[in-house]
């Protein structure tokens, strides 16, 4: 475990205790390790959509997928027993 020293607004916080978040964590330290798995998985969350969107504009990304489309459309309809 990394240890570090945080310094946040005063006005943070007291929304932090005013809306009794703090009391949900055993720790301060707690508390901002989720904010920051969060932050990361937000990050991560917002560049796979900036890709996708890149991809979306890609002729032969759109022709791959098409292609995979076609070649399992009666994969759907199958029946697994």
């Amino acid at each position: 475990m990394v240890r570090k020293t945080v310094a946040i607004k005063d006005d943070l916080f007291h929304n932090l205790e005013l809306n009794h978040i703090m009391e949900k964590y055993q720790s301060f330290s707690e508390l901002v390790s989720n904010a920051l798995q969060l932050l990361i998985e937000k990050q991560k969350k917002e560049q796979y959509k900036k890709t996708m969107i890149e991809a979306s504009k890609d002729k032969l990304y759109i022709q791959d997928m098409k292609s995979i489309e076609d070649e399992f459309q009666y994969s759907d309809f199958e029946n697994i027993k």
